[in-house]
Parts: structure tokens; sequence; C-alpha cells
């Protein structure tokens, strides 16, 4: 693995050793033991999706050339295996994305084509918007209730 690119993503993320090795032999297309520039490119959207948490947005915007990176066999689907040792990258964790990936994948086995990690990639970003929105309308109760609070403590001075 290269250097650089062993200590430039130590340093810029909070990847351990482990998914900084996964992602260098994921971005390594050619094997050639080199990150070429559409490689790293690839990559450094990658992090600054997941900086702007907007994770699940950038893998439909980009889905072919993710699923390809997803896709380690090169067989032209992915395996929950694969998907599972890539999800790091995109702070996709958890049984619950398991469970979804399961019920998407229609193809007669447990494997995903393309057209069905497009739409288990939707449904991640339905299931992501729902509960965006739950956590929105919980802060603005809370907010409505501190408010309501404040202006009772100040009719009782």
């Amino acid at each position: 693995m290269d250097v650089q690119f062993f200590h430039f993503l130590r340093g810029v993320t909070d990847m351990s050793i482990w998914h900084v090795k996964k992602a260098f032999n994921m971005f390594d297309w050619r094997a050639s033991g080199e990150i070429g520039f559409e490689e790293f490119y690839m990559l450094i959207c990658i992090i600054i999706a997941n900086k702007d948490n907007i994770e699940q947005q950038f893998l439909y915007r980009h889905s072919r050339p993710i699923f390809d990176l997803i896709d380690m066999d090169g067989e032209h689907t992915i395996s929950p295996a694969e998907f599972y040792a890539a999800g790091f990258l995109f702070n996709i964790k958890g049984r619950a994305f398991l469970q979804m990936f399961q019920e998407y994948s229609g193809s007669g086995g447990e494997n995903l084509t393309y057209s069905e990690f497009k739409l288990f990639i939707m449904a991640c970003i339905d299931k992501q918007e729902k509960m965006n929105e739950i956590k929105r309308k919980k802060k603005l109760h809370e907010l409505e209730t501190a408010t309501h609070s404040d202006k009772s403590s100040m009719l009782t001075v």
C-alpha cells in the first residue's frame, strides 16, 4: 500500500488501519499497487459526502461507479459481504441496512443487481429522510416545550 495514501486517509478521516487498507484495495481498480487520479477523485468525493452527511444522495447520484466499486469480485452483483465490507465508506452500519439489502435482492439470490441496488439506495434515502424528519419534529417539540416552560416561569416571578 502507498505510504502517502495511508497517511492521507489517516489524517483526514477517522478510518481504522484496516479500513484504510480495504479502501486502498477497493480504489486500486487496475490492481497496479497505485491509486490513479480518477480513483483518488472518487475517494475525495466520498469523504466530502460523508463530511456533509449526504452519503445516500451521493450513492444515488453516482450509483454506477459506486456499484462497480463495491462489486469487488466483478460478477456484476453485490453480495451482502461486499456491501458490508464497503459500508464504512458511506457510514452504512448495522443490521437494519443488511435487512433492507436482503429485502431488495429480488434476483433469486441474496445478491443485488445494479437495478436492485438503485432501488435499495432510494429506499435508504427515504428511510434517512424519515429519520431526519422525526429528529426535526422531536427537536421542534423540545424547543416549544422549553419555550413554554420559560414563559410559565416568567409569569410566576
